[in-house]
């Protein structure tokens, strides 16, 4: 009898290399071949398979690198050991708020400030008191249903189709939920997920908490590009796609509908799952979300950090109709729930009209710095949007974005360089973000924008080396 586990070509697509890597992933993910395992000779496997010795040694060099399987001189190729991830960086921007001195933000899309931190003080001394037997036991199911059923008319739009309490879970902030679903979706010792090939941070550090590997999308002024989309599904058997359909961080860039039928239409071929980062939404939209496009595989994460307070703490997934069971056992599994002050003052905001007065106020403050930046940078053409908190500018001639990110912090100015949005292997174009609510006085906004402005006029004149 054959002892030796054998690899296979069954799985992964047309591509061998990747095939193979497949199999050896899900044959650890199931617990056939274990820790230590010694995998069958580079040669032995390609005359097994038919394959070119190449070929798989490509599929064992991947995984090594991925640190999937550990190669010993002399030895052989084993499965790895499993190892802690390794530290983080940090999400938050300790970036100064340019009063008393300090420098100029441009560089935060946080929320705007427009009092709300004394209103939800205020608000929470004012709280009711609690029924009998609160703060003795563990939040349940039934300790948050009246704020699931706040927040599903809080986010409901046309977009999404309808939203019942019993699709919402609720989260600590959206990051928390994009993890949530991450490890509630994903399967194997190293899955794949794809998204824009400029894209939020958070998206890469959710994949690196759960072991995935992310692999970038390039992307036009319609969104992902079906081609592209397709040839990394086929190469790399992805298992889910982490997107920003509405307003894409950091372009600003909508996805149009026709372009999101065609990702849908992928999505099905590959039983891609996709997660649609949903936070800066800022009405009630009418093109159709991959919720209501394709329900059987769609998440929406959202917050209330971009309207009301990111201190709250407070995300949602919106699963479709008879989907919820997946992120909520996660969730219950991770940290059983919100806190009840964290459920009982958002409650309180939503019911009582604070939240959507600060919103409101939020809204018009983005409006007005809007105005000041689409004047004052007129000449570069920034990219902007109504009611997304920030631009995008790509750089006129003679400017990098670390030159001109140097000059600026010279200025008093700090900017957010494309760099930083692109994937660790991947490519960024030459631009820069520019946060609208950075700063808390309309005049100290106006300062950091002629500044810029200023900075942008006068491009270097000699060439770095």
């Amino acid at each position: 009898m054959d002892t030796i586990w054998w690899p296979s070509l069954d799985k992964g697509g047309p591509v061998k290399h990747q095939a193979l890597k497949r199999s050896i992933q899900e044959a650890i993910g199931s617990g056939v071949i274990a820790p230590g395992y010694r995998l069958p000779p580079v040669r032995e496997v390609a005359w097994r398979l038919g394959v070119t010795p190449g070929t798989v040694a490509r599929a064992y060099k991947d995984l090594v690198e991925q640190e999937v399987l550990r190669a010993v001189v002399g030895r052989g190729t084993f499965v790895a050991e499993p190892d802690l991830p390794a530290p983080l960086p940090a999400l938050i921007d300790a970036s100064g708020t340019g009063q008393d001195g300090r420098m100029l933000n441009l560089r935060t899309a946080q929320v705007a400030d427009v009092g709300q931190g004394k209103m939800l003080h205020d608000l929470l001394k004012n709280l009711p008191d609690p029924p009998p037997g609160a703060y003795v036991s563990y939040p349940g199911p039934e300790a948050d249903a009246k704020l699931r059923g706040l927040l599903a008319e809080w986010f409901a739009a046309p977009a999404h189709g309808p939203v019942d309490p019993e699709d919402v879970v609720l989260t600590s902030g959206a990051q928390h939920g994009m993890v949530v679903l991450l490890q509630a979706l994903l399967h194997g010792p190293r899955p794949v997920v794809l998204t824009e090939e400029l894209a939020y941070p958070g998206f890469r550090h959710a994949a690196a908490l759960v072991r995935a590997e992310i692999t970038g999308i390039a992307f036009d002024g319609e969104g992902l590009l079906p081609e592209a989309l397709d040839r990394a599904c086929r190469e790399t058997g992805a298992q889910l796609l982490c997107t920003s359909a509405e307003a894409h961080n950091p372009t600003t860039i909508r996805t149009s509908p026709e372009r999101r039928a065609q990702i849908v239409s992928i999505a099905r071929q590959y039983n891609l799952q996709i997660i649609d980062d949903d936070c800066f939404r800022s009405d009630a939209g009418e093109d159709a979300s991959y919720r209501r496009l394709a329900p059987e595989r769609s998440w929406v994460v959202t917050t209330l950090s971009k309207t009301l307070s990111p201190d709250l703490r407070l995300g949602a997934i919106l699963a479709a109709p008879g989907r919820v069971a997946l992120p909520r056992v996660a969730a219950q599994q991770q940290f059983f729930g919100l806190s009840r002050p964290t459920v009982s003052l958002a409650e309180a905001a939503l019911s009582g009209g604070l939240a959507e007065r600060v919103r409101d106020a939020v809204l018009e403050v983005q409006g007005r710095r809007l105005a000041i930046l689409r004047s004052r940078l007129a000449p570069w053409q920034p990219r902007t949007r109504e009611g997304v908190p920030f631009a995008w500018l790509d750089l006129p001639r003679g400017w990098r974005p670390s030159s001109l990110s140097r000059a600026a912090e010279a200025e008093g100015i700090r900017l957010k360089p494309a760099d930083e949005f692109a994937l660790i292997d991947g490519r960024a174009p030459s631009a820069v973000r520019i946060a609208l609510t950075g700063l808390r006085e309309d005049a100290a906004f106006e300062m950091a924008i002629d500044r810029l402005a200023a900075l942008l006029a006068a491009p270097p004149q000699v060439m770095e080396v």
